[in-house]
């Protein structure tokens, strides 16, 4: 008996660290094409940012719809100073829709026209194991 609970409990603990070893690789990755993503948007590359997004947000934007709004947002909010992650997770049900690879990424962020500034983002992988913009937000204060 002793024996059967000890190999349960062996396999357990390699199932957790397999899991955990995909999570942190899932995270990482996701995290490089969110900096990719928002280093476009903050230079003003919208067109390229544009093809990040999943088909979902694209059917919410068209191409130039999503120029003007993203343009209007960085002449808004000014230019970069500083961004840094303040929590990342991985998760694989977002309420209301399908379930897959989700990574939720909250940054700090310093802009030279705001104060309190945060971004949020949530990326999936797509069917061909590529990270997309799946949603973004943003809070701030104007410094005005």
């Amino acid at each position: 008996m002793k024996k059967i609970i000890l190999i349960v409990l062996i396999l357990s603990c390699i199932t957790t660290v397999s899991a955990q070893k995909f999570t942190d690789k899932y995270i990482k990755e996701a995290s490089l094409n969110s900096e990719k993503w928002w280093s476009l948007v903050n230079n003003g590359e919208f067109e390229e940012s544009y093809e990040m997004l999943t088909d979902l947000l694209k059917d919410r934007y068209s191409i130039s719809s999503w120029k003007m709004q993203i343009s209007m947002l960085m002449d808004e909010i000014g230019q970069i100073k500083s961004r840094s992650i303040e929590e990342s997770y991985f998760q694989s049900e977002l309420e209301g829709f399908e379930n897959g690879f989700y990574v939720i990424i909250n940054y700090q962020v310093d802009y030279t026209k705001t104060k309190n500034h945060t971004e949020n983002i949530i990326l999936k992988q797509n069917n061909d194991f590529k990270w997309n913009v799946f949603d973004f937000n943003y809070t701030f204060q104007s410094l005005e």
